[in-house]
């Protein structure tokens, strides 16, 4: 059955000299692992350029139950890819964001709401409008939710240290790898509040960055760690 959809590139691998094994995260059938044959020869009809690191695209595939990698019959960027090479802001932001879905979705069931939020981000991202520094901190919060372990906002004057494990502001601290210290907290119950006005300095934001980082290692078991955060944490002042 041929499937018409929309799609995420999350990963692209050589398999041979002329061949690449991609995956796909889609509207209609969720993740899915292709192999596109004769990309690097001159009579494809893929080009690499289109299985760029979430590249947002239009395909039509084999939906064949039999194979675990499907087939592509034709595919075409959903819109014209922004040069991101003198963007070190944009381009950063979204390394850190495809590292994140790739390990998040590797099995993904059919979500469309989980679809059009990351196609609506994507596309923002690499857009031309302004971007604050704050922006991985709120993407990753807004996901919490869609994902379905959004950190739940008790926030007080006493219970102020934010638990990781719990996923919910105690009044106790108990270490540094487990709870949030007070800023933090404050910062973090701000920001799940969607309050656009709030700003922090880049120590405070970075420390919160990693802070999140693991509450989703912790409540994702498909995460170990984010490599590109540190990249992250450099460019974005």
């Amino acid at each position: 059955m041929l499937i018409n959809t929309k799609g995420i590139i999350l990963h692209s691998t050589k398999y041979s000299d002329t061949s690449l094994v991609v995956k796909i995260y889609t509207e209609a059938r969720g993740t899915q692992s292709f192999i596109v044959k004769g990309i690097f020869g001159k009579k494809g009809k893929l080009r690499p350029a289109l299985f760029s690191s979430l590249a947002l695209v239009n395909l039509t595939f084999d939906d064949n139950p039999r194979h675990n990698l499907k087939f592509i019959r034709e595919m075409s960027l959903q819109q014209t890819s922004s040069d991101l090479s003198f963007d070190p802001v944009r381009s950063s932001i979204l390394m850190f964001y495809n590292e994140l879905l790739y390990k998040l979705l590797p099995e993904a069931g059919e979500d469309v709401v989980l679809y059009h939020f990351l196609e609506q981000e994507i596309s923002d991202v690499a857009g031309v409008g302004e971007l604050f520094p704050d922006r991985p901190l709120r993407f990753m919060i807004r996901l919490s939710v869609v994902l379905g372990f959004f950190p739940e906002n008790n926030y007080s004057e006493k219970e102020c240290h934010f638990s990781l494990a719990e996923g919910r502001f105690q009044s106790y601290y108990v270490d540094e790898r487990n709870d949030l210290p007070e800023e933090e907290s404050r910062y973090l119950s701000q920001l799940i509040c969607d309050d656009e006005m709030v700003r922090a300095d880049r120590t405070l934001r970075n420390s919160l960055l990693r802070y999140l980082i693991q509450y989703y290692i912790i409540h994702n078991e498909q995460i170990r760690t984010i490599e590109s955060v540190d990249v992250l944490a450099a460019v974005l002042h």
